[in-house]
């Protein structure tokens, strides 16, 4: 027969961590306090994300193709607004009201930007 489970591994009284309720406390509260204070950020891998930008997109044709994405969103909005009634419909283009404000201010942005 064999074990679904390998052995736990085998530890001496030398090697195991204190178990001093007090001592298991201050550990965790600093590793918090490091965590918060020291601005920790978990890195992110790559191949977990939707959608991988580039790093060698400058920033003006980000802000052009994020507008352009917003439009599309908008537009999208509208359409499936039009189609209901009552408060979905409210719902559905007030979507659509915060996407157009969103591409306002990065409409805005390009329009700042120093081209090189």
């Amino acid at each position: 027969m064999k074990k679904i489970v390998p052995d736990p591994p085998a530890f001496t009284p030398q090697d195991a961590a204190p178990c001093d309720p007090q001592l298991l406390d201050r550990a965790a509260a600093n590793r918090a306090l490091d965590y918060y204070l020291h601005g920790h950020k978990p890195s992110r891998p790559v191949d977990t994300t939707t959608y991988a930008i580039a790093n060698s997109v400058n920033l003006e044709a980000a802000l052009a193709q994020a507008s352009d994405l917003l439009r599309c969103a908008g537009a999208s909005a509208t359409e499936a607004g039009n189609g209901m009634s009552g408060p979905a419909r409210d719902l559905v283009l007030s979507i659509t009201h915060l996407v157009a404000l969103a591409k306002a201010y990065v409409d805005k942005s390009l329009d700042s930007l120093t081209t090189h």
